[in-house]
């Protein structure tokens, strides 16, 4: 069995090849830049954040030049630094790096990833709408082994202003639209609470949509479920939202809130980045 000398011998080799092998092919190539690359890309596995010995370790640079390029990229952005831990983790914004090819994508083949991802750390069925006329049509579901009482797929129309997924997607529509909207679906036989006065109710929900950066849906369309939702925007608009669904046999709505907003809010926020977003929420 090698003993700490030796393992801590051959780290430092291993350390040396690699650097060797990385060596400068070129008189263009810029060590600077490679080595800020191997930091990001030493930070994409750890979400939760490693700390600057580690990292120093993984990239095989002096402390003092892990430090120096750690806190270049939090300056720029691509970097956060846990303010209680010091641990280093990747932003949101290192999601922009990649926009041309995801521009090349069409919305669901983008979002497809990031609501699987989301469907398995919440354990709940994640869907994805957009805006169909005066109604919400689901483009994208992802499906668990959890029961769901109702019967969704992708195809499926819902109403805008009792849904979550609907009062996200129109949360940023001009007064212009609204009114029309409010006007024409004022005697629908189960919005009159939400289009009265104006569309007071509904407007108030919309503005709470647009502080919060999310909408709840609290048994309003289906009597035994709950669902959040959060918009998806690009570079000018709303273009879709997202949601979790609940049925209220498993959790109430603060329970919802509490254990599923930032999960949703995240997700939102790193494909909306990636659609060309600049300014979320």
């Amino acid at each position: 069995m090698a003993s700490q000398v030796q393992l801590a011998q051959r780290e430092k080799l291993s350390r040396r090849t690699k650097r060797k092998l990385t060596a400068p092919r070129s008189r263009d190539f810029v060590t600077a830049l490679s080595n800020g690359l191997s930091v990001l890309g030493a930070l994409s596995d750890t979400p939760y954040g490693i700390s600057l010995e580690k990292l120093g370790k993984r990239t095989g640079l002096k402390k003092t030049t892990t430090w120096r390029l750690a806190q270049t990229l939090v300056d720029l952005g691509y970097v956060r630094q846990d303010m209680e831990t010091r641990c280093f983790a990747p932003a949101p914004r290192v999601l922009t790096l990649g926009y041309a090819y995801f521009d090349s994508l069409d919305l669901r083949q983008l979002a497809e990833p990031f609501l699987r991802d989301l469907s398995a750390r919440v354990g709940e069925a994640v869907d994805m709408a957009v805006l169909d006329g005066d109604r919400a049509i689901f483009v994208e579901r992802i499906r668990t082994s959890q029961v769901v009482s109702v019967s969704i797929h992708v195809g499926s129309t819902i109403p805008l202003f009792n849904t979550a997924l609907g009062k996200a997607l129109i949360c940023d529509m001009p007064e212009s639209w609204l009114q029309e909207y409010i006007k024409t679906h004022r005697d629908h036989p189960t919005g009159q609470a939400y289009f009265k006065n104006g569309g007071s109710k509904l407007r108030r929900l919309l503005s709470k949509t647009r502080e919060l950066g999310y909408s709840l849906n609290d048994r309003e369309l289906f009597k035994d479920l709950l669902s959040i939702a959060s918009p998806l925007r690009d570079r000018t608009k709303v273009v879709a939202a997202i949601n979790i669904v609940v049925p209220t046999s498993r959790m109430n709505a603060p329970q919802l809130q509490r254990s599923f907003v930032p999960p949703l809010l995240e997700t939102a926020e790193k494909i909306s980045l990636a659609l060309g977003c600049r300014s979320f929420r």
